[in-house]
C-alpha cells in the first residue's frame, strides 16, 4: 500500500517538474525572439554582420577599420 503512494508521489512530483522546465523553454524562446537584430552587408567585402558590430562611414556598412579604409581610400 505505501509502494502504490510513493510511486503516485514519484509521478506527480515527475509531472510537475516537466511542465515547469516546458514553462521556462517556452518563456526563454520567446526572450531569444526579441532579441534578434537587423543584418547589413559589408560595402567592401558584402560579408553580413550585425548592426551592432558594424562600422558605419557614408552611410555605408563595414565589418572592420581595415575594410572602411580600404573602401573610402580610392575616393579621398
Amino acid at each position: 500500500m505505501i509502494t502504490k503512494w510513493i510511486i503516485l508521489i514519484i509521478i506527480v512530483f515527475l509531472i510537475y517538474w516537466s511542465l515547469k522546465n516546458l514553462q521556462q523553454a517556452k518563456k526563454q524562446s520567446t526572450e531569444s525572439k526579441k532579441e534578434i537584430e537587423d543584418m547589413v552587408c559589408c560595402a567592401h567585402c558584402g560579408i553580413h554582420i550585425p548592426r551592432s558590430e558594424s562600422i558605419t562611414a557614408d552611410k555605408k556598412y563595414f565589418c572592420s577599420l581595415d575594410h572602411q579604409q580600404l573602401y573610402l581610400k580610392p575616393s579621398q
